[in-house]
């Protein structure tokens, strides 16, 4: 055996172990989602009611399922995203760590499905080694789940 094959194995084993170590890791779903009673028109406007009800403003609507029909899938299921921003919270944020930015949670779709309409959106990464960004995050979890509680109520 040389010392290429020699070498070559534990490489391999390490490299192996390494890949699957980083895939076996447990980082919760962050994905928060509830089903609505209403049909998809009055989960929107619920939505609009909850949002502003919680002091932010809507700043952009992507209505997606609607582009997808208007290029002529006439069946395809309506899906929404609706951007939404607090400025203070966002500043707030911005001074804790400004990296936050690339994970801002300020987003609720609102999709068709067989089981109805559902809502949903990304929470916060809860970091317990930030402190103060630990504190923002469940603050600003809370207020998604709560967006998304009144919307579907």
């Amino acid at each position: 055996m040389t010392i290429v094959q020699r070498i070559k194995v534990p490489t391999l084993i390490v490299f192996l172990s390494i890949i699957l170590s980083a895939c076996s890791q447990n980082e919760p779903n962050r994905i928060y989602q509830q089903l609505s009673h209403d049909n998809y028109e009055d989960t929107l406007q619920n939505l609009d009611i909850a949002i502003s009800e919680h002091n932010y403003r809507i700043i952009h609507r992507s209505n997606i399922g609607q582009a997808i029909r208007d290029r002529g899938d006439k069946d395809y299921p309506l899906s929404t995203v609706i951007s939404f921003c607090n400025i203070t919270y966002a500043k707030e944020m911005m001074d804790i760590n400004s990296d936050l930015i690339n994970d801002m949670p300020c987003i609720v779709t609102v999709r068709e499905e067989v089981e109805g309409v559902i809502v949903g959106t990304k929470l916060m990464k809860i970091n317990p080694d930030e402190p103060l960004q630990n504190d923002f995050a469940k603050r600003i979890n809370k207020n998604l789940k709560s967006i998304i509680e009144a919307t579907v109520e």
